[in-house]
């Protein structure tokens, strides 16, 4: 049970290393969102076929196999709308709207599975809601404010990842991480696949790789190592304790993000430059610590 919290907490360090990592390379090379999207798929679809070559192929029945290569899938769409996210906003800001997830993952929970909510944990949500919104307004001159675009991409990024932890929990349940992995890399490959031939994206794909780099290729192979450890230890940390406290401890993630923000904005301007006045500082704090407290209110 302990190594299980072991697992779940890193993720949420190893992700806000990404973060920045993804911010970097969308900023400074102009790799787009769609591209590195599709690397990934592909990434993980490789990794699967290692894990089957190493471990052998464990065959599901037809539901669960179909489960998690649909986790895979949509696990594509999560890196999509998320990079597309990216390139609108703050690293922080981006990232730290993923606490939607744990919502979502109680809500579904919820139809799927049959949990009731407590009262404590609609005033959780609510709070997490509003921190949200106060990590993605953006003040206009004359004092206007308006959503971030970034925003409503998280939001659809929270959907893909609530269902994630939904439907690969209740594969890994049947068929135990290692044997899941392959079926999850099916699924993400298929998704790469279908973006690669949506619309002329091959066509432009072909053209932008052309333009990177061995050195950027290099940078975009390091950050989807990373994803893909915080991924296993992500699926280990569902094999052995709740979805919901899995998505609970993913949480830290923010006040990862906010140290790093900082030491790199400061330090490292050139890499990162974040926005770190008195005034939005303040304001990044005290969206995160009403994230965690909504997270305390909803599962503890």
């Amino acid at each position: 049970m302990y190594m299980g919290y072991i697992f779940a907490l890193i993720p949420p360090f190893l992700d806000s290393v990404i973060n920045y990592l993804d911010k970097f390379l969308l900023s400074k090379y102009n790799i787009s969102p769609t591209a590195i999207t599709i690397y990934s798929g592909f990434f993980a679809l490789g990794s699967g076929i290692v894990v089957f070559l190493l471990t052998g192929l464990h065959l599901a029945d037809l539901k669960t196999a179909l489960i998690l290569t649909t986790s895979g899938f949509m696990g594509v769409f999560i890196l999509l709308s998320y990079f597309k996210a990216l390139t609108l906003g703050e690293a922080s800001r981006v990232a730290s709207l993923f606490q939607f997830n744990p919502i979502l993952v109680l809500l579904l929970g919820a139809v799927i599975l049959g949990e009731s909510l407590l009262l404590k944990q609609y005033i959780g949500s609510f709070l997490i809601i509003v921190s949200g919104f106060m990590l993605s307004i953006q003040k206009l001159q004359g004092g206007v404010v308006k959503i971030n675009k970034a925003f409503w991409y998280m939001v659809l990024a929270s959907f893909f990842s609530a269902m994630v932890y939904i439907s690969f929990k209740l594969g890994v349940k049947e068929l135990g991480v290692w044997p899941a992995i392959p079926y999850e890399g099916l699924g993400s490959g298929l998704a790469s696949l279908c973006i690669l031939l949506y619309g002329n994206n091959l066509k432009n794909l072909k053209k932008e790789m052309k333009k990177i780099s061995k050195k950027v290729f290099v940078y975009l192979t390091i950050s989807e190592a990373i994803y893909r450890s915080s991924r296993l230890s992500f699926y280990f940390a569902l094999s052995l304790i709740p979805a919901a406290i899995v998505a609970l401890l993913q949480g830290f993630q923010p006040l990862f993000l906010l140290i790093e923000g900082i030491v790199l904005s400061l330090w490292f301007p050139y890499i990162i430059k974040e926005v770190v006045t008195k005034k939005t500082l303040s304001l990044k704090i005290l969206a995160v610590f009403g994230i965690i407290f909504g997270l305390y209110l909803i599962f503890l």
